[in-house]
């Protein structure tokens, strides 16, 4: 879902699937899709409003050195690294949050919503 709300090319095919469970990577046994679990954002501190405001992980306040967490977090900054007064890219990154919560809400799996994603 990521990639495809980021822009990426050729994404789209990928994204009916994923949005219908993943049955290629998760239908073993009979699985069903209410048994996967779907979310955008993880504990693992890269929250939504990151994933629309940084191209890149930006850990160094925590003294180890950005070397923490995950590169490829598949993040589009929506034209500007960071906080922005930019008007029409504060409204650009609101509106992919929308998009990605639509998204994640929409699929078949159950929902997981990072605390404090819900409001933006």
């Amino acid at each position: 879902m990521r990639s495809y709300w980021k822009g990426d090319e050729g994404v789209a095919p990928e994204l009916a699937t994923r949005m219908t469970a993943s049955g290629d990577k998760f239908n073993k046994c009979g699985r069903r899709p209410w048994a996967s679990v779907d979310f955008i954002t993880a504990h693992d501190g890269f929250t939504l409003n990151d994933l629309v405001s940084y191209n890149d992980k930006h850990n160094e306040a925590n003294g180890e050195d950005n070397k923490d967490g995950h590169s490829d977090n598949k993040s589009w900054n929506c034209g500007a690294e960071g906080p922005t007064d930019d008007a029409e890219i504060r409204a650009l990154r609101e509106r992919q949050k929308r998009n990605l919560l639509a998204t994640l809400l929409f699929s078949q799996g159950t929902p997981m919503i990072l605390a404090g994603d819900e409001f933006g």
